[in-house]
């Protein structure tokens, strides 16, 4: 039985340390409230209600949706705060393996946006972690707790990678350990080009901008057909990751303007835009670039990086005639 449990803690290990999964961000503490999620949720939605003042600005609502998109599988919520100092705290949901009949709702803060970018736990120093998560506790947590009358626990902080880990040098193992209760045996894995994009993604939306990375998305782009069901989020991705490193995103197309890459950000702001009534568009697309231009201007981009942004949005084609 020893023998067991000893393979079975290894298998766990490598699984954890080498695969992304929706712990990938990081964060702070967990915390735990006695209700169903529905019904936190709708405490959350009470929190805005109840204080106006914590209506996410609509100079931050771009920020707000595209981080929240960008945490893939993660679901989750971004709450704003402006006492004192203007904060979004984006928290994810965690599901709990012994709560089979979700009768609890645990959360956890997973980054916060504060002059203007979203850092995660890892990227402040000791001194702003104890800040945020004081403040996170304080005026999110305890309002909370106050709304649903129930208390929380708080449990242990969520593991934080290194900067030595995967998620920073790109690296995955394509090792999995095979659990048999006669044998113990490590096969290859051979990755689906979406488990590939997820990995070379999470490289970019967790860490800084990797050149390697980028191009192994340009050699994933060149192969993704159009029939592909489980590539279908992929323009968004690529999307996602131009916001997530802007100035450097727009360096790398403004050098290579035949990539892949770019025109799968030119379609995916074209699918944007038509999901809105074509009367719509025109007017949805002038508040888009408003914001992306607002969002450029706070990372002091030059003129020559200002000028792509405008061509880029003069080439979004709007087909605003189809009414």
């Amino acid at each position: 039985m020893f023998k067991n449990l000893f393979f079975l803690l290894i298998f766990m290990c490598l699984f954890s340390c080498n695969y992304p999964g929706k712990g990938s961000l990081g964060g702070w503490s967990y915390f735990t409230f006695p209700i169903q999620k529905n019904k936190f949720k709708l405490a959350v939605d009470s929190f805005r209600k109840a204080h106006p003042e914590n209506v996410i600005p609509e100079k931050w609502q771009y920020d707000s949706d595209y981080w929240q998109k960008g945490t893939g599988a993660l679901e989750g919520d971004v709450l704003y705060l402006n006492k004192g100092r203007e904060e979004m705290y984006f928290f994810s949901y965690m599901p709990r393996v012994e709560d089979q009949n979700g009768v609890s709702t645990r959360i956890a803060l997973r980054s916060v946006f504060k002059n203007g970018k979203w850092s995660r736990k890892v990227e402040l120093d000791e001194v702003e972690q104890k800040i945020i998560s004081k403040r996170f506790h304080e005026e999110i947590i305890s309002e909370l707790e106050s709304i649903t009358k129930t208390k929380s626990k708080s449990e242990h902080e969520i593991y934080e990678q290194s900067e030595n880990d995967y998620e920073h040098s790109g690296k995955r193992s394509n090792l999995v350990l095979v659990i048999d209760s006669t044998k113990y045996s490590a096969v290859k894995k051979v990755l689906s080009l979406r488990e590939k994009s997820d990995s070379a993604a999470t490289v970019l939306m967790n860490g800084k901008f990797d050149v390697p990375a980028v191009l192994k998305l340009e050699e994933i782009c060149a192969k993704v057909k159009t029939d592909d069901f489980t590539m279908q989020s992929f323009t968004t991705t690529v999307e996602d990751l131009f916001y997530s490193h802007m100035a450097s995103f727009t360096n790398y197309y403004m050098a290579n303007p035949n990539s892949c890459l770019r025109g799968k950000l030119k379609l995916s702001m074209e699918e944007y835009m038509s999901a809105y009534a074509p009367k719509d568009r025109m007017k949805k697309h002038l508040e888009k670039n408003k914001r992306i231009l607002k969002k450029a201007e706070l990372e002091n981009f030059s003129p020559k990086q200002i000028s792509f942004l405008h061509a880029l949005f003069d080439n979004i084609k709007l087909r605003v005639d189809n009414f």
